[in-house]
């Protein structure tokens, strides 16, 4: 089989496989009994963030909200009048312009303050050249009380277009000008109560805004956060013939900052069935999208990738150095066997293969890191080396890693010593073996390039499948050494049943194990010619 032709049919198996994983994980979390959203549930968590997560993952989707209203917010925190300019684009490239006003007063509660109310009803329906009533009203302040104020109406920060003393009347009448938003400021002098400053607005609106109307609510804004430290705003408008598609405010604060608001149409979440579920699932999965930890709000791939090189650093070390110090001195014992040395490494093979990693890792932390204190007993770097970089960083990073690689070395090396030597055994009594000795070929070159090239195949699958275990890292090691990798990850997103992280990790390990079959069988091509891709 030619060797494109290998790979796009492993392509196709990787692919089914992916599959077929992505299933198990999916029945295993979402058809487990009980109700899955309950790993969302968190303290503190309000309905909407609640609702985010859900819609995340899968299980709702966001769908229109009923009415014709978009809403966005601004920055409020200044008194003062907030002049409003909005922008309306339908899908048939028509636009309209509106004009809102929203009021935030200088003084509220007991204190002596004055409310400005436009006689406009409702706010925005003024025309050019209407007459605008302006009442003053003042509060908390002695029925006797007498007041001179001074009245002061601007648009977009120009020049005043108003600007009169109207003494100690409470009310003030003005012709509306040219469309636009208009910023209204009272200041009124009493002779008790000393100066107080209330503000209002004016909305002039064009009379003809061609194919959009202003329906239901039309428009209003409410101030919102603890304080009214920030205004939402909402404008209803439908357009005929055409859907509106594009909405954006932009506000003119009392300091003369220009703020912007996207306005959009609200969405609610509505429950999917099971296939709607399947099929995001599945399409974000298939695209790498693992979603967001549940509790770090930091997206799985960033998790992963902060623990991927620690991984990657230690467990890759052990596999290649168990691996090559495996295969040469399993092939070494298998051609001198029967002899002392070989009994010997048996038997020491054996003793550290079936140790347990976690009871060998406790005895060398004891040893050399609490007894001895050579070693540091865990982690991955000091914070002085890391702040210096360089030598020093690298050189801190391999003193904490000499523990956890010692454990892993020498535990694997047991295992692999053991494997080729029986691998190599059962290759030196084949027919071959015995015609290249009788070539007169030396023993060293019989020994490597025939008996052992051969004898590798099954180690090759070992190291193979000990590959995912590079990324993976393991539990058991990095938990002891509280080393930082994807294997101390795995445990602690598991426990907190942090579920897209486990997902993650998952779907990560299912893969890098795929791709290392695939790698072993090429390698099984290149060792032993008899075996065809």
């Amino acid at each position: 089989m030619r060797l494109r032709t290998f790979l796009i049919r492993r392509a196709m198996h990787t692919m089914i496989t992916l599959v077929i994983v992505l299933v198990l994980l999916f029945v295993i979390f979402r058809l487990m009994p009980g109700d899955p959203t309950r790993f969302f549930i968190r303290p503190g968590q309000t309905e909407q963030d609640r609702q985010d997560l859900l819609v995340d993952f899968g299980f709702y989707k966001l769908l229109p909200a009923p009415g014709n209203g978009y809403t966005g917010s601004f920055a409020s925190e200044m008194a003062g009048t907030y002049e409003i300019r909005i922008n309306v684009t339908d899908s048939s490239g028509r636009s309209a312009i509106f004009f809102y006003n929203h009021v935030r007063q200088s003084s509220l509660g007991a204190a002596p303050r004055i409310l400005v109310q436009p006689q406009a009803d409702p706010a925005w329906e003024v025309l050019p050249g209407e007459l605008v009533t302006i009442d003053i009203q003042p509060f908390n302040v002695p029925g006797y009380e007498t007041f001179s104020s001074n009245v002061t109406i601007s648009t977009g920060g120009s020049s005043p277009v108003v600007q009169q003393n109207i003494g100690t009347a409470l009310s003030f009448a003005w012709t509306a000008g040219a469309a636009g938003a208009y910023s209204v400021r009272v200041e009124s002098v009493g002779n008790v109560s000393g100066t107080m400053i209330g503000f209002a607005g004016i909305a002039v609106n064009y009379a003809n805004t061609g194919s959009f109307r202003l329906v239901e609510e039309n428009l209003a804004t409410e101030p919102t956060g603890l304080a009214g430290e920030r205004a939402e705003l909402t404008i209803n408008v439908t357009s005929e013939g055409a859907s509106v598609s594009f909405a954006r405010a932009t506000i003119r604060a009392p300091d003369g900052r220009a703020l912007d608001a996207t306005l959009t149409h609200p969405s609610h979440a509505v429950e999917n069935n099971i296939l709607e579920e399947f099929w995001s699932y599945m399409t974000s999965m298939l695209q790498g999208d693992f979603g967001k930890s549940l509790y770090t709000r930091q997206p799985v791939w960033n998790e992963i990738s902060q623990r991927v090189g620690p991984s990657l650093l230690l467990f890759g070390s052990a596999t290649i150095i168990s691996y090559l110090l495996g295969i040469i001195m399993g092939a070494v014992l298998a051609w001198r066997r029967g002899s002392k040395m070989e009994l010997s490494s048996i038997v020491v093979s054996l003793f550290f293969y079936s140790m347990p990693v976690f009871w060998f890792g406790l005895i060398l932390l004891w040893a050399f890191a609490f007894r001895w204190e050579v070693f540091p007993l865990g982690g991955f770097a000091d914070i002085e080396a890391y702040e210096a970089g360089g030598i020093t960083y690298l050189g801190n990073v391999l003193w904490h890693m000499a523990l956890p690689l010692l454990n892993l070395v020498i535990l694997s090396l047991a295992g692999t010593i053991l494997l080729m030597r029986n691998s190599m055994l059962e290759v030196m009594g084949e027919d071959y073996i015995t015609t290249a000795k009788a070539k007169g070929i030396s023993e060293r070159r019989v020994m490597y390039r025939h008996a052992a090239r051969n004898a590798m195949l099954p180690v090759v699958t070992a190291f193979a499948l000990s590959i995912s275990g590079v990324i993976s890292g393991g539990v058991l090691t990095e938990t002891i050494f509280s080393w930082p990798g994807m294997g101390a990850f795995l445990v602690t997103a598991t426990i907190a049943q942090d579920f897209p992280s486990v997902q993650g990790a998952f779907y990560l390990l299912a893969l890098l194990t795929i791709l290392a079959n695939l790698i072993a069988d090429v390698l099984y091509a290149y060792l032993d010619p008899r075996v065809r891709l």
